[in-house]
Formats: C-alpha cells, structure tokens, sequence
C-alpha cells in the first residue's frame, strides 16, 4: 500500500456534503484539522486533490464521520511501491495573512528552476521568512514529487534532525552521523524532493549542521533545500549557482500599507508612513501594535507616534530575548554600547569608549557577527560606515540594559562588593558629549526602576556604591563613579 493517497473528485464531492451537515468549512475551521491532528495547510491540500500521508487522510475522513475513506481514494493513482515519495508538510505552521513580496517569490522561484540546491533564507525575528516559504511552497510544489517540512522547534541537535527525516524516508535509522547524511543524499539522488528546514538557529551544534547542509549542497541530486534563519550561514566559498542566501528585510511601504489597510487603517491617517518606518516594515512588528493603537488610541496613528515609545508585543519579545541570550559577552557590551548611543555610531568611535582595550579585528568580527545575525543596520556615508540597532531590538536591548543593570547594583548593595557592577563599569549610560534628553534616556529609566526598590532611601544607596570605590584601580572603577553621579543628579 503507498505511504500516500490523494482524494477522486468524487471523493471530494462525498467529503464536501459531510463538512456541510457538520456546519463546518472546507479549511478554516479548527476543529477539523486538529481532530485529525493535522495542520491548515494539509487540509487545504487535500481539497486540492494533492498527496497526503496515509494516516492522515484516514483522519482527515474520519474527522467528518467517514469511516469508509477507500470510497474517497483516487484508485488510479495508487502505487504499491512503498518507497513512493510523499508530501508531508504537517509541521508547517498556520500563516494568518500574507502581503506581497512579489519580487522575493519570483527570485525564489527562479533560483529552483535554475537547480539552486540550497537556499538559505535570513532575518530578524517577525520579518516574514516562515510566511515567505509557505508562499513559495503553495506555488511551486507540483514540481516535486516529494516535499518535507520541518519545523525545527523540538529538534535541538544534528543527530535529531537526521533521525527525523531517515524516519520520514523509511530509511534505516544509524547514529552515525556520516552515514546518515550519506542515506538522506542518496534518497534526494533517486527523488526531486524539496525539503524546509525552518528555524534552523533551535540547533545549537553549528559546526555538524554546517557540514551536513554543505554535504547536501555540494553532492549531485536533483532536490532543493531551503533554511529559515535569524543568521546568514557560512556558506561564501560554495558556487551561488548552488547555494543562494536571500536577507528578508521589511516590507515596502506598499506591501505595509496593504497590511495596515487588512487591519482597518486606510493609509490615509497621519503618522502611518512614521509607524511603517518606525517598525521598519516588520509585518509581526505591526500586526502586533495595531490592535493598540485601534483600542488605547481609537485608531489615531499619529497620536500613538506622539508617544515616543515602541511597542514590542510578548510573542516577539521572547523571540528576540532569546536571540540576544546566546550573544557573547563582547557582542552584548556592543549592543549595550549602541542602544546607549540610539543613532549610528561609527566603529573608530564605538572601539575608544570600551572600558579594555581589545584588539580591533576582534571587535570587527563580532560587529559582522552581529549584523549576520540580522541585529544591526549599517549605516554607509562618505567617510566610513556607522552601526546602529534595528528600532525592535533597541527597545529591547535597552529593556534588557536597564533591568539587568538594576539586578547588579541590588547584587552590589547586598554584598558590598562592586564586582557585580559589569555594566555600570563598562558603559557610560549617559550618552557621551550629549546633555540632551535622549542622551539621558537609559540613565532616566535606570533611575527610575531603582526608585521602585529603594525609594526615598536610593540617595543613601547611591552614596554607598561611591564609598566602595575608595582605593579602587581606575581600570576596576571603569565608568561606576560617571554612572552614579549621573544617577544622583538627574532630576
């Protein structure tokens, strides 16, 4: 029997009348697709009279109380052959909405067309890369006779992921991870499969997942990978005519306003090219904060962009704060660094204000580390390039500076120990060479949050903090006594 079965129209017509007495429609009703433990985009696929698994189109028919699914088969396209490749793109997520890209697709499109083998697309979190493939895969599937998604959410290493899709293939699971690469080769040699790998970055081993996504680009076979990721890959010495690396960025103002205009706003009101700009064309980034704007702001655009804040939905923040959580320590004080800077910064610059003096190839590696990793926007004039942080993650960077810097000076008070003091030492919080209020911004908030602790003891507490500097190097000092000072007369 195949591993896969597709529906007769016929069938589907048996299938129709069934969803009807049940009140339900062909595709948007949960309950269907979770009652036969499938996603969305399986059940659109099988209206489409596309292959499915076999156990899920038995549940699919089920689901609407059809225990005789043999009567819904197409019998003339069943092949008994059980290596028969299948479609299975179960673990692709449900997309709400989906606006342009046009010329992505399109590259997209011929990059396959042209035997790309591997496609590797990058960007922050919200931008869209998820939603982009799921578009490219609903247009260009019938060139395969084989297409696998994975979702890599609860796959955290190579020999996982590997054991995933030799289970998918039917083909004999190995712990070796040469052996196993060299099975999942040859299956995609006898096969055009295309297989997604999204969220690539859940994979903490990087050196056996670039080698295994190199094997699959550099060996001959007639399949297409594509990857998701927040960082681009390694990947510059393999031939572009293989391998291809597309960075998502925001929407375009069109494709934003189409968005917007899906959620109520014209395009007319005041201040909707500002939020477009402000969010960079983030569609989760604005499918977030419009839902705010309607109920705290009635729907007043402009009056949200008075409040000189940014709104930064949970879904997204946790995203983000798990990126900014696996950054180095040298690539952390250099987010810090720009987010107290809030306006590009040069690189010359931002090396004469670390706290030690560090060799600047290192700080230039992680600089590119840091803008492969779709956190940075590079700002290039006549003289030489500056670095600033994407209006997303300079909220949370700043969120983040702020409430750990208030953990290390409560870890400081209690211990009497300045040792905790990591970010008070390295950053000037103050802006440096600016007495404006943006510069005081972090420095504000700082205060602020410790006000909630201490109260009207905080002078006390302040005053302290300068007591244990006494006697102590200036390179132990760092920019402590700067910090508290400012933190004490800031009014």
């Amino acid at each position: 029997m195949s591993n896969s079965l597709k529906a007769s129209p016929t069938g589907l017509e048996i299938v129709d009348k069934a969803r009807q007495r049940l009140g339900w429609t062909k595709t948007s009703t949960a309950r269907w697709w979770q009652d036969a433990h499938t996603s969305k985009a399986t059940l659109r696929r099988f209206w489409q009279g596309d292959h499915i698994q076999k156990e899920i189109f038995i549940a699919i028919c089920q689901a609407v109380g059809i225990s005789n699914w043999e009567t819904i088969t197409d019998l003339t396209d069943i092949n008994t052959d059980n290596s028969t490749p299948y479609i299975d793109w179960d673990e692709a997520p449900n997309v709400e909405s989906f606006y342009g890209r046009n010329q992505e697709l399109l590259k997209l499109d011929k990059w396959i067309k042209n035997g790309c083998k591997l496609i590797n697309i990058t960007g922050i979190a919200g931008i869209g890369k998820t939603s982009l493939v799921l578009a490219l895969v609903d247009q260009i599937q019938s060139q395969f006779n084989c297409l696998i998604w994975k979702s890599i959410d609860n796959i955290f290493s190579v020999s996982d992921l590997l054991a995933n899709l030799l289970n998918q293939f039917n083909l004999p699971l190995t712990a070796d991870i040469n052996a196993a690469s060299y099975q999942i080769i040859n299956y995609l040699q006898k096969h055009r499969c295309l297989i997604v790998l999204d969220g690539i970055d859940n994979i903490s081993e990087n050196l056996e997942l670039n080698k295994f996504i190199q094997q699959l680009s550099l060996h001959r076979h007639q399949s297409c990978i594509i990857t998701t990721s927040r960082k681009k890959q390694n990947n510059t010495e393999i031939n572009p005519k293989i391998v291809a690396n597309l960075a998502l960025n925001g929407l375009s103002k069109t494709e934003a306003l189409e968005l917007l205009n899906s959620r109520g706003f014209t395009g007319k009101e005041l201040g909707i090219s500002a939020l477009i700009q402000l969010y960079r064309g983030n569609p989760l980034g604005l499918k977030l904060v419009t839902p705010l704007i309607q109920s705290m702001f009635s729907g007043n655009v402009a009056a949200f962009i008075n409040q000189n804040t940014l709104i930064v939905g949970d879904r997204l923040r946790i995203v983000l704060k798990q990126q900014l959580e696996n950054l180095s320590e040298l690539e952390q004080e250099i987010i810090y660094w720009l987010a107290i800077w809030q306006e590009p910064i040069s690189f010359a610059r931002l090396q004469t204000h670390l706290i030690v003096s560090i060799d600047p190839a290192k700080v230039f590696t992680e600089i590119i580390e840091l803008e492969q990793k779709s956190l940075l926007e590079k700002w290039v004039n006549d003289y030489e390039p500056s670095f600033t942080l994407q209006p997303l993650i300079m909220k949370i960077v700043t969120d983040e500076l702020v409430e750990n810097a208030t953990h290390e000076i409560k870890k400081c008070t209690e211990n009497q120990d300045i040792s905790y003091l990591k970010i008070l030492r390295n950053h000037w919080l103050l802006r440096p060479g600016t007495d404006d209020i943006a510069g005081e911004k972090i420095i504000k908030q700082l205060r602020e949050s410790l006000f909630r602790i201490y109260g009207a003891n905080l002078p006390q507490i302040l005053k302290q903090i300068l007591l244990l500097l006494d006697n102590k190097s200036p390179l132990v000092i760092g920019y402590i006594g700067c910090n508290v000072i400012a933190l004490e007369n800031f009014n």
